[in-house]
């Protein structure tokens, strides 16, 4: 299913395994939360508007106009970084590339072999209804260098994946290339 994945600084011969985009949901959110700050906004700048009569149909129009500008600029960018925004879970390695700017990416690989444990967590109890979480996967040396992974669908699921990839690195390297990519589908209907 994984197989013909290709990422911008993939190695040669490394096979995808899962790839973790933010949940629908999430961005649902972050829409309605840029819309909610645009309303708050131009309910701000027309309240100044009260204020100064001289002024004030000024005022009210460069504010609509700003929060329509706000609004199209956020939504824009909201949607363009959750499209852009992917984990891949390798043979090899977890690679996390976020935007960061309209023209800017991170990237944050660990190798396996650095790796000591995945955690998974629901930052809230809503999320957990939704069966949205949180992944955290720590490095063996330092703490600062954590990939973390907000917004994943199964988080559970693939943090015991994650583990299960981590004992094969290291008990038995040999047998990773036998490691199936991970089915997000719940618990007992992953085999159909």
């Amino acid at each position: 299913m994984e197989q013909n994945i290709q990422f911008d600084g993939q190695q040669e011969g490394e096979r995808v395994l899962y790839t973790v985009t933010p949940h629908a949901l999430s961005l649902k959110l972050a829409v309605a939360k840029t819309v909610l700050i645009v309303i708050l906004l131009v309910g701000v700048l027309l309240l100044i508007s009260g204020v100064f009569p001289s002024a004030q149909g000024t005022i009210r129009i460069v504010s609509v106009l700003s929060g329509i500008l706000f609004l199209v600029v956020g939504i824009w960018w909201t949607r363009r970084a959750y499209a852009r925004t992917k984990t891949y879970i390798t043979d090899r390695r977890i690679i996390r590339i976020e935007s960061v700017t309209p023209f800017l990416s991170t990237k944050r690989a660990l190798f396996w072999n650095e790796a000591l444990k995945a955690k998974a967590y629901a930052p809230n109890i809503f999320f957990r209804m939704f069966g949205i979480g949180s992944l955290t996967i720590e490095p063996q040396l330092s703490d600062h260098e954590n990939v973390f992974i907000r917004d994943v669908s199964f988080y559970e699921d693939l943090a015991n994946y994650i583990d299960k990839i981590l004992f094969t690195v290291k008990n038995k390297p040999e047998d990773v290339a036998t490691i199936n990519p991970f089915v997000p589908k719940p618990r007992g209907h992953r085999d159909a």
